[in-house]
């Protein structure tokens, strides 16, 4: 049911993408903003790209999971595939929380406490507390495969 969920997320995520992508390169009337608006921004127009950039990181760690999931179905729950897959899905998180949480604090920063990117942190911190508990179930994982190598060897 979990993997099923992440295939579902991963949908989600692509249609999510690939609509901003849509809307950035074909934008419609009343998105078409003066030049003078962009720059109140950091980089001007190119502000937009970098979310995307770390939206992509966070879609290939979907992926991750995705593949460490289906390692633990073909494979049961102890191995070392699924546990790398997870490590580096956990990593990935990681790397987009902490670069999205450096951004939106600078955003925060420059636009002088709007609202909209305070709750915009507490989605980059929810994102390192998934990388952190995907490291801890690989982890787990790592150990539990080690107590069932340990265990067969005795019997």
């Amino acid at each position: 049911m979990l993997y099923w969920f992440v295939i579902a997320l991963i949908a989600i995520y692509i249609i999510a993408f690939l609509s901003n992508i849509y809307l950035t390169i074909y934008t419609p009337d009343f998105m078409n903003f003066p030049n003078e608006f962009y720059d109140k921004f950091i980089f001007g127009y190119y502000t937009q790209f970098v979310s995307l950039a770390f939206s992509v990181i966070t879609f290939v760690a979907l992926f991750f999971i995705q593949k460490g999931l289906f390692a633990t179905i073909k494979k049961g729950f102890f191995n070392k595939n699924s546990s790398g897959k997870f490590k580096i899905a956990g990593k990935l998180f990681l790397i987009s929380g902490t670069l999205s949480l450096i951004w939106d604090s600078t955003l925060l920063i420059y636009s002088k406490g709007e609202i909209l990117f305070v709750e915009r942190i507490g989605q980059d911190v929810l994102l390192l507390l998934i990388g952190f508990g995907l490291l801890i179930i690989a982890d787990f994982i790592i150990n539990g495969n080690t107590i069932q190598q340990e265990n067969d060897l005795t019997i």
